[in-house]
């Protein structure tokens, strides 16, 4: 991966979870910037649960397997090759974006149904695979409490949808105090958020005092949904990158690199 620009002079906070957030710091070093990882969600697997294994096994009946997230890859892939080794050929499996799908791959699944350019529910749900339903029988491996649009979309589109709960989301036990003195010193230049969890955790994370410092950080977020949610939050400046990919999160970078600059000499 290269960029047109270098990210040198840049301290940024990535908030994306690991393992994923721990690979964007990498690609951050590599171009020049400076990365801080604060991940704003850990993951409890659900894998031992009884409703889990026996959805599994119900995964030979299903037109269709649909992975939310890389994190439902993680959590879900040794069950799934412990009761799949052979996998039906006619169970089609899709993938909600290209780092799930990446995830799966390293699994050694392809994922034949995925958007190509724009990643998240709306988008998926925009494909033609998925407009007439009737009597599809879709599988949807996920984590709990997420968002409930995929699910219904596709129940009112005519299909019988299992639900498969993988995982579930939780705030971070981690010592915040270094993260807030960076605050205090006015040290980060921009935040990386790719989840609207993952702001609302920021948040929490953050003592309340600080919010005043946070909240005039500059944002690249991965959606217009989340945008709206910083927005709403009191955030100032918010830029949407192209989609939620590393690559697209670079090329963002690179693209305001200047602006940011800027703005750190000019407050």
């Amino acid at each position: 991966m290269k960029l047109k620009q270098h990210l040198n002079n840049l301290t940024i906070l990535v908030t994306r979870p690991h393992p994923a957030g721990a690979e964007l710091c990498d690609l951050i070093e590599l171009h020049g910037g400076h990365a801080i990882h604060l991940p704003t969600i850990t993951f409890e697997s659900l894998i031992n649960e009884k409703n889990f294994i026996d959805s599994i096994r119900l995964i030979g009946q299903q037109n269709c397997l649909i992975f939310i997230s890389p994190q439902a890859v993680y959590a879900s892939i040794s069950v799934l090759r412990r009761e799949w080794p052979d996998l039906p050929p006619y169970v089609k499996l899709a993938a909600i974006g290209g780092g799930t799908a990446k995830a799966l791959l390293h699994a050694g699944y392809q994922a034949t149904i995925q958007p190509k350019e724009n990643w998240g529910s709306e988008e998926f749900l925009a494909l033609p695979e998925f407009q007439s339903l009737i009597k599809q029988k879709i599988a949807i491996i996920r984590g709990e409490d997420g968002r409930e649009l995929l699910e219904q979309t596709l129940t009112a589109r005519g299909a019988h949808v299992l639900s498969i709960l993988a995982y579930r989301r939780v705030l971070p036990k981690i010592n915040i105090k270094s993260y807030q003195m960076l605050l205090k010193q006015n040290t980060i230049d921009t935040m990386i958020i790719t989840s609207g969890e993952g702001i609302r955790n920021l948040m929490k994370m953050i003592e309340q005092t600080l919010h005043p410092f946070l909240l005039t950080i500059p944002l690249i977020v991965v959606s217009e949904r989340i945008k709206k949610l910083a927005h709403d939050l009191g955030f100032q400046t918010i830029w949407v990158a192209r989609n939620a990919s590393h690559h697209a999160i670079l090329e963002f970078l690179a693209e305001k690199r200047k602006e940011l600059c800027l703005m750190k000499t000019n407050p």
